[in-house]
């Protein structure tokens, strides 16, 4: 399980338990609950603007665009995805796992590619060499090094102004205990001797980096924690005025997955296009509190060609049910007030509303048990709905109506 790592002697935070860092000594401080509390209510309450932000991008590329463009969409969809990521993990606790699980190389060149364009920019040039059989291996938390490849491509980009970057990436280790070796190599500003006994602290910045880009002292301390914690270590292999390679090694475990290829063996990071068609004027109910959710569910809608009702509460839902006619209902779970399950049962217990399609929307991720309880819903969609699954439930739900 992976957690917030805090400097020595402050508080980590992993999942919902609080504890104190090695050499504190003392137990979970009643006055941590209310700070651990506010950095849940952060992450959560970020999904609804990165949910809007992929959104947007998604629907973007469904129209014609440029080599360019395309390149720059699936950058902010992996910007986006990366961070929608990383809140889903603060707020259980332990890395995510499911059907999106990636070998090591995927995760690697998935970082690669998030920092390839303003390598581009800058003029620098990019060399990587991501070795074959890294598909067969993965890392015990994906996210881990996702993170701390980024640190190592941020600080590389930061403090290169020439020249450019050099990612190698192996499997190595006897059969039984193999790791993943890999090295960042840039040639950048290099790092004095008198300065690398910082260079893994919190905090703690030389005074050749502090003149040549701002910074907060964190990235590397945090990635070299996240090292540790995977059973592994990030190390400065080498440096000079001509620059600096920083090596990491994990631990791999064989990969069971199978990664998704195109064609010609390459790796494809990114889901297919939609097959998205119009749903000519069909009517929908949107319901949500929030008014951002609303509003991005409409521009789906929209896209898709359908006409939309908005409701804020489950009271002004069936209202708007008891004058006007549907086609489905997008209902959110969690209202305050009336909330989603409730206003299911004021639906379901209408004559004649029966077999209207009722579509229950929530932001947490739902085990199989709480599935269960939720079976009067005709589908299940969890946030951040992107617009591939929106269409893909509301044509399920009308066309099952249909028939």
């Amino acid at each position: 399980m992976v957690g917030t790592i805090a400097p020595e002697g402050e508080a980590l935070t992993t999942g919902s338990a609080t504890r104190t860092a090695p050499g504190d000594g003392t137990g979970t401080a009643a006055g941590e609950a209310p700070q651990v509390d506010r950095v849940a209510v952060l992450l959560h309450d970020l999904r609804t603007p990165l949910a809007a932000m992929r959104t947007a991008a998604e629907m973007i590329g469904a129209d014609p665009t440029t080599q360019r463009q395309a390149s720059a969409l699936r950058t902010l969809e992996m910007a986006i995805d990366a961070l929608l990521s990383m809140t889903t993990q603060g707020l259980a606790g332990e890395a995510p796992e499911g059907e999106d699980a990636c070998d090591a190389a995927a995760d690697i060149l998935s970082v690669c590619e998030l920092f390839s364009a303003e390598a581009r920019v800058r003029g620098l040039a990019e060399r990587r060499d991501v070795a074959a059989a890294l598909s067969s291996y993965q890392v015990a938390d994906p996210l881990a090094l996702r993170r701390i490849l980024s640190v190592l491509y941020d600080n590389a980009l930061k403090y290169t102004a020439e020249g450019g970057l050099v990612l190698t990436a192996r499997v190595a280790g006897e059969d039984g205990a193999r790791e993943l070796e890999l090295s960042l190599a840039d040639t950048g500003i290099g790092i004095p001797d008198e300065e690398r006994p910082l260079l893994f602290r919190a905090r703690r910045r030389g005074e050749l980096a502090r003149d040549t880009a701002t910074g907060s002292g964190l990235g590397l301390w945090s990635a070299s924690r996240l090292a540790v914690a995977q059973g592994g270590r990030l190390e400065l292999a080498e440096s000079s005025p001509k620059g600096s390679r920083f090596s990491l090694r994990l631990p791999l475990r064989p990969f069971e997955g199978g990664a998704v290829r195109g064609a010609g063996g390459t790796m494809r990071s990114w889901r297919e296009a939609p097959n998205i068609r119009c749903l000519v004027r069909r009517r929908l109910l949107v319901v949500d509190d929030n008014e951002a959710n609303r509003r991005m569910m409409e521009a789906m809608l929209g896209a898709f060609g359908c006409d939309t009702l908005l409701a804020s509460s489950g009271r002004e839902a069936l209202d708007l049910l008891a004058r006007e006619q549907v086609d489905a209902v997008l209902l959110d779970i969690n209202m305050p007030g009336m909330d989603g399950i409730e206003t299911l049962a004021e639906i379901r217990a209408r004559e004649g509303a029966g077999r209207l399609p009722v579509l229950g929307i929530t932001a947490a991720t739902l085990s199989a048990r709480e599935r269960e309880g939720l079976s009067g819903f005709d589908l299940l969609l969890e946030k951040p709905v992107l617009p591939a699954a929106l269409f893909s439930a509301l044509d399920r739900a009308i066309a099952g109506r249909a028939g």
